[in-house]
């Protein structure tokens, strides 16, 4: 393992300072990216080459192939529901029919509520929640800022504590590790349950978002944001037009079902695959062949339901779908570029680097605030929540035995560090996600949402050394 010591860190940091600064993502990636390889290759040239080579090799990896297409291809189905009017009755259904979204805080607990309820993979969570309520998003004048930090931070906090999902699989899977090298004893579902008591920043987040949404209250650059945003409510009146105009002039076009016919197809399939394709259990890559496989069938789905109504003939069906997948195209190669940087930090070691130079240098008192701050600093620079916590659960075990501390304070202050970066690192494959299901700029996310999530891990922080120095 090659040593690059501080270069190590400062690489994800010229990514992270650059797309706040500049609120260009993809110029910061392709810098950051480039520096990593300078650094690796110890070359300007070499860098320049390694550069342009990794974007393709980022496709060697299946996984990495398999949630790019992903990506274009749920932009597909996504048109498909716009264009045959499911998005616009869901709307009607919502609103006229039954008055169940009426104003701004019904909207927002709209999606807070749809992101709980699908918890099986973090991708189909945020990407049906904003297809449900984009819309009415619009009409009732909430900032597409304000719905990407509530379907954010509401899909993270429920995914990493719901246990029965890829993320409690891949804990779980961590924590056997460290079960059957003998540094605990017990079943790994038993800790982990325990431990996610402890997994504060995700219960912090969750209890911030019902007050955001309650209080109306904001604060901040999302407050900014928000008033810019009202500020342009003519525009937006204008946008919505042109939307409607989109729809197709059929008979079965007013229908809830050609929402939900494609939206469940994709959504269903995904737990099949995930036990299909991991013989029983989730992981990383079963998770991305999952995803791929559901909006496959996905796609199907809705060929034989939109061809069979004649809502679509055979030609037009396609030039819907392709229009879909060029609306992916930005995303997609920010997602392409978070990857490779994903890549080099590993080929950095900088997770490793992080936890070593700060290792055994914190009493025990500060030891929980500890695991929970470097697992956030972590994530912060990595971009990745799994990445994270499948370093520092073994971390926090191993010091929580050697000073007596109950290993699920120092799992639960893992896991809660890992979210951190998840809601403020502008390389985070969710955070990318978020934005793209709610039409938000990307980076123009992160600047709302990080100063919520810093206030968030704040709070946990004085909880976590609360606790240690209680024990």
């Amino acid at each position: 393992m090659h040593d690059y010591g501080i270069w190590t860190v400062i690489t994800p940091l010229v990514t992270i300072f650059l797309a706040i600064f500049t609120r260009q993502v993809i110029l910061s990636l392709l810098a950051g990216i480039f520096v990593g390889f300078v650094v690796i290759n110890h070359s300007l040239l070499g860098g320049i080459g390694a550069t342009l080579n990794g974007i393709i090799d980022t496709f060697a990896s299946a996984g990495n192939a398999r949630t790019v297409v992903f990506m274009v291809m749920i932009g597909g189905i996504m048109r498909l529901i716009v264009v045959t009017g499911g998005v616009r009755r869901l709307v009607q259904f919502l609103t006229e029919k039954n008055d169940y979204v009426t104003n701004k805080r019904s909207v927002q607990l709209l999606a807070m509520i749809v992101t709980a309820l699908i918890f099986i993979e973090s991708s189909i969570n945020q990407l049906i929640a904003g297809a449900s309520t984009k819309d009415l998003a619009k009409r009732y004048r909430v900032s597409p800022e304000k719905m990407s930090y509530i379907i954010q931070t509401s899909c993270v906090s429920v995914c990493s504590s719901v246990m029965i999902n890829g993320w409690g699989a891949a804990m779980m899977g961590v924590i056997g590790v460290q079960i059957a090298k003998g540094y605990i004893d017990g079943e790994p579902f038993e800790i982990l349950a325990g431990a996610m008591v402890w997994n504060i920043m995700a219960w912090f987040s969750l209890a911030s978002v019902l007050f955001y949404i309650l209080s109306g209250f904001s604060w901040g650059p999302m407050k900014k944001a928000e008033l810019r945003f009202e500020a342009n409510a003519d525009a937006l009146d204008d946008d919505d037009s042109g939307s409607e105009d989109d729809v197709i002039d059929h008979p079965a076009c007013n229908s809830l079902l050609n929402f939900f016919i494609p939206i469940l197809s994709t959504v269903l399939m995904v737990p099949v695959a995930l036990y299909i394709t991991g013989d029983g259990q989730f992981s990383r890559g079963s998770g991305s062949m999952s995803v791929y496989s559901g909006v496959m069938f996905g796609t199907a789905v809705s060929f034989i339901w939109f061809t069979l109504r004649g809502v679509l003939n055979i030609e037009n069906f396609f030039k819907e779908l392709y229009i879909g997948y060029a609306s992916m195209v930005k995303i997609s190669s920010i997602m392409i570029l978070a990857f490779l940087m994903g890549h080099i930090s590993a080929e950095l070691n900088t997770g490793q680097y992080i936890a070593a130079v700060t290792s055994g240098v914190i009493p025990s008192g500060y030891s929980i605030g500890f695991i929970f701050l470097i697992s956030a600093v972590m994530s912060l620079a990595t971009g990745t929540s799994w990445g994270t916590f499948a370093i520092m659960i073994p971390i926090g075990v191993q010091l929580g035995v050697s000073l007596g501390i109950p290993v699920e304070y120092m799992i639960g202050a893992a896991i809660a560090g890992s979210i951190f970066g998840d809601m403020t690192s502008p390389i985070s494959s969710d955070a990318i996600v978020a934005s793209m299901a709610t039409n938000c700029e990307h980076i123009e996310h992160i600047r709302t949402q990080f100063p919520y999530a810093l206030v968030t891990g704040g709070l946990a922080l004085l909880v976590y050394l609360a606790i240690g120095f209680s024990l």
